[in-house]
């Protein structure tokens, strides 16, 4: 039924504006409960007492609403009794109101109608709310106009996600909200907790990828820190997961390269020489269709500053368009403009923003990272938490540090002391045939918020930028 055809007409409450607010949907709503006290479950899915206007009829759907979870039945003898054991009675207008909702409506067919009315106001009031405060905050000469948008953008999201979001929140709710997802985990199919990335150790150690969390990948050039992130992203969008990607290292054409040589099995060399043999079309013209189809975009934007980031990950995610975002890399990350403190500084404020917006958005976020020089002085050249460059701050924030380590890399090379690009490594590890064949690579887990830390053994085909299982048993726990 059309919001219209109810013809619901309301008086003027407190000078808002008539079209914010209906007292005749919120007492339609009530009295439908009443007639049927078995739609609140469905109701409560649309609605909660915030949503209302009218201060009584918050208190007397809050008590509804409590009855409701505790077991009872909405009968209109123990919303008075529940009223006046809290002393509430009065405050929404005594017995005589109680029993005058039975009458307004003559059924409940329309309650989750009613019930969508009261949302819609909800959301024009707070948006009207949400106005006020961006004037106020654009009347504020101490902000800058990138922090006054990203605040007005942060309001504006959380709106539109039309919850409520609860900043204290009894234990209680959170024991059922557990109950739920053990009960969810048990009757899925998946033994997996978060997104499954295709690494059977990794996923043992962490349940997958999981919403919220912040996770660091670090290494030296070379060691193929770019090409296993773009494995997981691959593997994320092929379960019809949105992913974005923000590459600020390399274009667009180089990424795509990267995503068919990995998705079709094909030399990366060859796709940049466009020499491809016919059997390497003919794999290319099977997985195209597989690639077009996959929800994964991309950004290479030279520079990108943390609000236009966040601004982009907001629209994606209000559109249902986003379940992982990868940026490569940390350090590449442009500090809001106006912003000047130091380096380490910088990378600690990009640091936390990225923790909140994941948070925020409830979305795995995997970064890239940098690792200092000290790592090529040791005889023991596997990173650690310590190596992380530029700022502590990183480790502080991050769910999940990783670290990739190649032995075969010190074995074949003489490091230069001149810091190359992973890419160009990259490219000149395949001019070598031996990239043919898988290289044994450790990926360490070396801070895990939720989980064990260790070693997952993976093997590395350069020429394919591939990462495959080896062992598949389990991972490595951290050696003595």
């Amino acid at each position: 039924m059309d919001i219209d055809d109810l013809n619901l007409t309301d008086e003027k409450v407190n000078g808002l504006p008539e079209k914010t607010y209906s007292i005749k949907a919120e007492e339609g709503l009530i009295g439908s409960i009443f007639l049927k006290p078995k739609i609140m479950s469905e109701i409560l899915e649309i609605v909660n007492e915030e949503d209302f206007y009218k201060g009584s009829h918050k208190i007397l759907f809050n008590e509804m609403k409590k009855a409701h979870e505790s077991g009872k039945i909405i009968e209109v003898l123990v919303i008075i009794e529940l009223l006046k054991k809290n002393n509430l009675l009065e405050e929404v207008g005594g017995e005589d109101t109680i029993y005058d909702f039975t009458e307004v409506v003559s059924t409940a067919a329309n309650a989750t109608t009613y019930a969508r009315i009261i949302k819609e106001k909800s959301i024009q009031r707070q948006l009207i709310d949400v106005g006020e405060e961006i004037i106020k905050l654009s009347q504020n000469s101490y902000n800058s106009i990138e922090k006054i948008i990203d605040d007005a953008e942060k309001k504006i999201f959380e709106i539109s996600k039309k919850k409520q979001h609860q900043e204290i929140i009894k234990v209680g709710e959170l024991a059922d909200k557990k109950l739920k997802l053990l009960d969810e985990y048990q009757n899925s199919t998946s033994e997996l907790s978060g997104i499954p990335t295709g690494y059977s150790a990794f996923d043992q150690m962490t349940g997958g990828l999981h919403g919220s969390d912040l996770m660091i990948l670090a290494a030296r050039p070379a060691m193929g820190k770019t090409a296993f992130a773009l494995n997981l992203a691959i593997s994320v969008a092929k379960q019809n997961k949105h992913v974005l990607v923000y590459s600020l290292e390399m274009g667009n054409e180089q990424l795509f390269d990267r995503i068919l040589s990995i998705t079709a099995g094909i030399r990366l060399k060859s796709l940049k020489d466009n020499m491809l043999k016919s059997e390497e079309m003919y794999r290319m013209g099977e997985v195209f269709g597989e690639i077009t189809e996959m929800p994964f975009y991309i950004s290479d934007s030279a520079s990108v500053n943390m609000m236009e980031l966040k601004s982009t990950a907001r629209r994606l995610k209000s559109e249902g368009k986003l379940d992982f975002l990868l940026i490569d890399y940390l350090q590449l990350i442009s500090p809001q403009e106006g912003y000047r403190k130091s380096r380490e500084q910088e990378i600690s404020e990009i640091s936390r923003s990225l923790k909140l917006l994941a948070k925020e958005l409830n979305i795995p976020i995997l970064t890239l990272s940098q690792l200092s020089r000290g790592v090529e002085q040791r005889n023991d050249k596997r990173p650690m938490l310590s190596d992380l460059r530029e700022s502590g701050a990183i480790e502080q924030d991050a769910d999940m540090v990783m670290f990739l380590y190649r032995d075969s890399y010190y074995k074949k090379n003489n490091f230069d002391d001149e810091e190359e690009s992973e890419s160009s490594n990259s490219d000149n590890n395949n001019n070598s045939e031996e990239n043919e064949k898988g290289e044994e690579v450790e990926l360490i887990i070396g801070k895990h918020r939720s989980g064990p830390i260790g070693t997952v053994k993976l093997s590395f085909e350069a020429s394919y930028q591939r990462f495959l299982n080896i062992k598949s048993d389990k991972y490595l726990p951290p050696s003595e």
